[in-house]
């Protein structure tokens, strides 16, 4: 059996939590036109965020982390993560030292899908 490559495995820069509610990005940032960057989706997005917070906090990591640990746990997944500064790369890296027990894996998917459920079957992310 082969293996999922998760691209975009940080959504972004989304599941970083580096950008706020009110985050306006610059013209010619391409995550303008991102489903995930825009109106409720961003919301939601913001949401879900809030609540996956406190499991990081317990784990002491960051969002980007939690967020590759899971994946990573995810069967038959490897996570393709990408980083723009040496500081990232080693901040990715150490997601795998982060151990999230079936409850909270259980609880990171219920609470990703306070954004999945409500977006559209068409897969392309983009609104160009």
């Amino acid at each position: 059996m082969g293996r999922f490559n998760a691209y975009s495995s940080l959504a972004q820069g989304l599941l970083t939590g580096k950008f706020g509610r009110e985050h306006k990005f610059q013209e010619g940032d391409h995550r303008s036109k991102n489903k995930l960057f825009n109106g409720d989706n961003y919301q939601r997005a913001q949401q879900a965020l809030a609540q996956l917070r406190p499991i990081a906090e317990r784990h002491q990591c960051t969002l980007a982390q939690l967020s590759l640990a899971w994946l990573m746990s995810q069967p038959q997944t490897n996570a393709i993560a990408g980083f723009r500064n040496s500081a990232q790369a080693i901040d990715n890296a150490q997601a795998v030292e982060v151990k999230l027990s079936a409850d909270e894996l259980q609880e990171i998917d219920q609470i990703g899908r306070l954004v999945t459920d409500h977006l559209d079957d068409n897969p392309v992310m983009w609104d160009l």
